[in-house]
C-alpha cells in the first residue's frame, strides 16, 4: 500500500495556524507557540526548536509555591544570601505597634537618601 506525505495546517484561535505533518503512519506536530491573555495579548512563548520559555517584557510571571532552580529552594538561597549580606528585614507588624522602629526605619530611608543624593553631586563633576 503506497502511502503519501501530507501536510494539515490547523487555524488556532488567536489567528495563527499550527501544522501537522503526516507522512505514512508517523507524524510531527509543529503546535502554536504562543500563549495570549483573554484579550488577545501575547503573554509567553517557545520558540520553535528551543528549549526555553519567553515571558514577554508586559507580563508577569506569579509563582504561587516554591520555586526549585536546580535542586535549589530560591526562597531559602535568597534568605541564606541576605542573611551572609547582613540585609536587615522589616517587620511591618512590629513597627506599626512600637513608633520607635518606624522612626528608625524613617531615619534610615531619609539619610540614605542623603547620601545617594551627596553621592550624585560628587560623581557629577
Amino acid at each position: 500500500m503506497a502511502t503519501s506525505d501530507i501536510t494539515y495546517n490547523i487555524p488556532t484561535n488567536n489567528g495563527t495556524t499550527s501544522s501537522i505533518y503526516v507522512s505514512g503512519t508517523s507524524y510531527a506536530v509543529n503546535p502554536n507557540t504562543n500563549f495570549t491573555n483573554s484579550n488577545g495579548k501575547a503573554v509567553m512563548s517557545i520558540p520553535h526548536n528551543e528549549n526555553k520559555v519567553v515571558i514577554d517584557e508586559s507580563a508577569a510571571l506569579e509563582v504561587k509555591g516554591r520555586m526549585i532552580i536546580n535542586g535549589i529552594d530560591l526562597e531559602e538561597r535568597l534568605s541564606t544570601i541576605e542573611k551572609l549580606l547582613n540585609i536587615p528585614t522589616r517587620d511591618a507588624t512590629m513597627e506599626e505597634k512600637y513608633e520607635k522602629l518606624r522612626n528608625i526605619s524613617n531615619q534610615y530611608k531619609q539619610a540614605l537618601e542623603e547620601y545617594k543624593t551627596w553621592e550624585r553631586l560628587k560623581n557629577s563633576k
